[in-house]
């Protein structure tokens, strides 16, 4: 077990990664439990497998397992690529052996496994079970990187702990082509001396447009940033963006869990365009061909010869995008930065930003504290509030990103309430509508700008599923296929519709229904944009019992990623007991005086008699 920090707060911190580990630990080992059709369902299981091929080459300690689900089904996205998995026969679970997901399409998935002299028995002919396990790894970086910090000293820690000594904004800002008033106001802040700088980014205020401005202004300033976001898909689009505006970008991070948009640019594919890439194909081949004795000379000639290719890369990259989890790994290995830019600085547990300060002189935040934070498992734990939250509760200032680029003035002024008056849309977007889309007849629904469908009184009431323990709504789903199939009717494009729920147990039913249409949970579409989006809010009951629906950080996640249209399907007699959802409702009705229809209504009450 680690020691903890000597500095209270980070010790605090520690306690709590501690604490979260533990509940996921105790979370999974109840699922595990579970029938394999139950874990199937929990999304921590795929279907039973069988094996497809096998490839162990002579020279490497690693064995790839190709496996094919064994009814032709579909694999779920609860296992993915990267995860640490153990394949085990379906009649023994407990038997098993762990390895690493590197690939999941369709219905066949790799598993890389090392150190397997013999193939098991019950791998070669019978049927499997892959079930994803808790990887620890991030956790115990970050344990490791606030005991780092802990012995670290500089201004930006300081600052970090006493938030209160913070510099006041500059007056004079530093003009940057191709941003409006309130980005220039914000880069001015991140441009400033301060070793400390937030700028808050409402939802489709340009925040990549600003992060991107930044990075050439500090690359021609001789600056060599980081970076760096908490999700790998807000890190491949920075990185995307960056790239193409002519910046050297290094992406770091493993190659399973980075898209295709920046595969170009990570360190393995760089390192294939390398003039040492040939001398490293010849030594390759040359270990593959050797016997066991002559292969170690071999493999440290390798070694060099990769660390050589590695600091060529580094020399040439005037930027390093990552993860933070991958940076709280590979920091000590990287020269020292004198910046460190964050993108969804509140959805960043506060140790994954620890563990970057003990490297870096300045920190830039950015972020929106109005949106979801960290993803905590358990109640009251510290790690729910993120370190730009702190340090806005601390006093800091923090410049607002004003003019958003995503929503028509109608959806805009659904927010209202929760970013005030200086929150206004682009003139490019304040008065599209979905008929502007080629292909989009007008309809009673692609007309509008929001719909509220409300249940009430319907009976059509939330459900528990027994092995997930996560709810759903039969009656809201057949509501979101009527609503998704008058828009498909109408011409619009699948690929612009996004539906959002906020339990996975109605994402999971959704999926079934809705092929070809996006379906994801509210945590999952933070940070992502749809023409239409149709939210189900699930919850129906007479209790009035809301549970984390209640947040009104993820209603504003959920209510601010359609571009044109917005339907809500939820019973508002339950969802009132929030002061959110009774905003958003009569917001709704502001905009709009027929946005608010009942399921009794046609042509909705069809799901009625269904």
């Amino acid at each position: 077990m680690l020691s903890l920090p000597a500095q209270p707060h980070l010790a605090t911190l520690s306690r709590a990664l501690a604490a979260e580990l533990a509940l996921e630990r105790d979370e999974h080992a109840r699922l595990c439990r579970l029938p394999l059709a139950d874990r199937i369902a929990a999304g921590i299981t795929w279907p039973s497998m069988r094996l497809h091929d096998i490839e162990q080459p002579a020279w490497a300690r690693w064995t790839r397992l190709s496996l094919r689900v064994a009814s032709g089904a579909a694999l779920h996205d609860g296992v993915s690529p990267g995860d640490s998995v153990r394949v085990a026969p379906v009649s023994s679970p407990d038997q098993g052996i762990d390895g690493r997901c590197t690939f999941a399409e369709g219905d066949l998935a790799e598993i890389r496994v090392h150190d397997l002299d013999v193939l098991p028995g019950w791998l070669e002919g019978g049927h499997v079970a892959v079930t994803r396990l808790v990887d620890d790894t991030t956790t115990r970086r970050y344990q490791q990187a606030l005991l780092r910090a802990d012995a670290h000293s500089s201004p930006l820690k300081t600052l970090l702990l006493y938030p209160g000594h913070a510099p006041a904004l500059p007056d004079e800002p530093r003009t940057l082509p191709g941003l409006n008033a309130a980005q220039q106001r914000a880069a001015a802040a991140a441009l400033s001396d301060s070793a400390l700088s937030l700028i808050h980014g409402p939802p489709g205020t340009g925040k990549t447009t600003l992060m991107v401005r930044l990075l050439l202004t500090l690359v021609a300033d001789g600056v060599r940033p980081w970076a760096l976001a908490d999700s790998n898909a807000a890190v491949d689009h920075l990185a995307a963006r960056a790239d193409a505006a002519g910046i050297a970008v290094l992406r770091l991070g493993s190659s399973y869990r980075i898209g295709p948009a920046a595969q170009h640019l990570t360190l393995e594919a760089r390192a294939a365009r390398s003039p040492l890439a040939p001398a490293l194909r010849t030594l390759e081949a040359e270990i593959s061909r050797a016997d066991h004795r002559a292969r170690r000379p071999l493999y440290a000639e390798r070694r060099k010869l990769t660390d050589q290719i590695r600091r060529q890369i580094l020399d040439e990259c005037t930027v390093v995008a990552s993860t933070l989890g991958t940076m709280a790994r590979e920091a000590p290995r990287l020269p020292e930065a004198a910046l460190a830019l964050v993108d969804e600085a509140t959805q960043a547990v506060e140790p994954a930003i620890w563990s970057v300060v003990p490297f870096i002189e300045r920190l830039v935040l950015l972020g929106d504290p109005c949106q979801l934070g960290p993803v905590i498992r358990s109640p009251g734990n510290p790690l729910e509030r993120s370190l730009l939250s702190r340090l806005l509760d601390g006093g800091l200032p923090a410049p607002m990103l004003e003019e958003q680029y995503r929503m028509s003035a109608d959806l805009n002024a659904l927010l209202a309430d929760t970013y005030g008056p200086a929150y206004r849309p682009h003139p490019s977007v304040a008065d599209r509508r979905l008929t502007d889309l080629p292909g989009v007849s007008a309809t009673p629904l692609t007309e509008r700008a929001v719909l509220w469908i409300d249940t009430a009184g319907s009976g059509l009431e939330e459900a528990r599923d027994p092995a997930t323990m996560s709810l759903y709504n039969d009656g809201e789903i057949e509501l979101v296929t009527e609503v998704v199939g008058q828009l498909l009717r109408a011409g619009v494009d699948p690929a612009d519709i996004g539906v959002i729920a906020p339990y996975s147990a109605q994402v999971a039913r959704l999926r079934v229904q809705l092929v070809g249409v996006e379906v994801a949970t509210v945590n999952a579409f933070q940070g992502r944009e749809k023409e239409v989006i149709v939210c189900s809010f699930v919850r129906a009951n007479d209790t009035g019992e809301l549970g984390f629906v209640a947040d009104p950080r993820r209603l504003t996640v959920a209510t601010s990623r359609a571009k044109r249209l917005l339907v809500c399907i939820g019973d508002a007699a339950t969802l009132s007991a929030s002061a959110a959802f009774e905003s958003l409702m009569e917001a709704a009705q502001i905009v709009d005086e027929t946005a608010w229809q009942s399921v009794w209504e046609p042509p909705w009450d069809a799901v009625l008699s269904s």
